[in-house]
């Protein structure tokens, strides 16, 4: 059993997994490097530093400690476009608020669903960086996944944006959501669902559709969304706060139930603990299959325990994105 210390700004997290890291993360993160500049995504080198001291690629490397230099790239690629995108959107300011229009948004997800349902190409010359650099991730992965995965990451990235639609309604309302609403959406609109999806690529899993969609398995996917979703939130909510975003668990609970701030960091945390704690129970009751089946079942439910492990990890030892100014 581990348990993950605390400090001053750092809760302690319930996490009884071991450490790991893919030994090929230096490799990746020199790819991730180029392929951000070369979709225009990062252009200066003041802004480039500031995203490379966030180490992005050990995210992934510690998620998918076994994946090939070609799956790694992939999801090094997608991550640090997604938090480029989420850092766009938070840090908004009077002459980029089209950035968190609805109606923008929109559109811009109409063409990231013609992308991945339709498979259209989207370039840098024409569509922008940002359609461009999903287009190209969506044609490597497409390349190392079957058909029927590829539609359910879709309908994952869907619900992730209807997800994010709503976060921008809130804003626009200057409205709190209570915390059964938020935590209800919490997973989706932080990408947490689609990363399950990856597991299996990276992992080079290969379950049944039956076994994938069988109650206890999505249960342990939620669980383990729900958790690194709620651990983000527990490590970013002073860096939050700071710059004027309640919109995370403990400041939810805080506002929400009159609690003093070390109370609601209590709270999340014991939330965040629970769930870990009833992945464990879950992972020791799996359905049981033919025995090619039952070893691959296995090995997605380490996957999951893994992805869980490796979030805390990035967040406590490799990322500058939460320390305190």
């Amino acid at each position: 059993m581990a348990l993950i210390k605390s400090s001053t700004s750092n809760p302690a997290l319930y996490c009884p997994f071991p450490t790991r890291l893919n030994p090929l993360v230096e490799q990746a993160d020199a790819h991730t490097t180029y392929w951000v500049r070369a979709f225009h995504l990062i252009t200066t080198n003041e802004v480039m530093d500031h995203y490379r001291q966030q180490r992005f690629t050990w995210m992934v490397a510690r998620m998918f400690p076994n994946a090939n230099l070609e799956a790694l790239c992939i999801a090094a690629d997608l991550n640090t476009l997604l938090f480029v995108l989420d850092d766009q959107y938070d840090e908004a300011t009077a002459d980029t608020e089209a950035v968190r229009k609805k109606e923008n948004f929109e559109m811009f997800l109409e063409q990231v669903r013609r992308i991945l349902v339709l498979h259209e190409t989207k370039t840098l010359e024409k569509h922008g960086p940002s359609l461009a650099a999903i287009s190209d991730f969506w044609e490597r992965i497409c390349r190392l996944s079957t058909p029927a995965w590829q539609n359910r990451f879709a309908e994952s990235m869907k619900r992730a944006f209807v997800a994010n639609l709503w976060r921008i309604e809130l804003v626009k309302q200057h409205r709190m959501p209570a915390v059964a609403e938020y935590m209800q959406f919490r997973q989706e609109f932080g990408g947490a669902n689609f990363f399950a999806d990856l597991v299996e690529i990276m992992e080079n899993i290969h379950l049944p559709e039956e076994v994938r969609w069988h109650n206890t398995v999505q249960t342990l996917i939620t669980l383990c969304s729900d958790t690194i979703c709620y651990a983000n939130d527990l490590f970013s909510y002073r860096k939050e706060l700071q710059q004027g975003d309640e919109m995370n668990l403990v400041m939810l609970l805080k506002n929400h139930e009159h609690l003093s701030l070390e109370d609601a960091v209590f709270k999340a945390t014991q939330i965040h603990d629970d769930k870990v704690k009833e992945f464990i129970r879950l992972a020791a009751q799996l359905p049981v299959f033919e025995e090619a089946v039952n070893k691959e079942l296995l090995r997605f439910v380490n996957a999951l325990a893994t992805m869980m492990r490796g979030n805390i990890d990035w967040s406590w030892m490799d990322t500058a994105r939460y320390r305190m100014a």
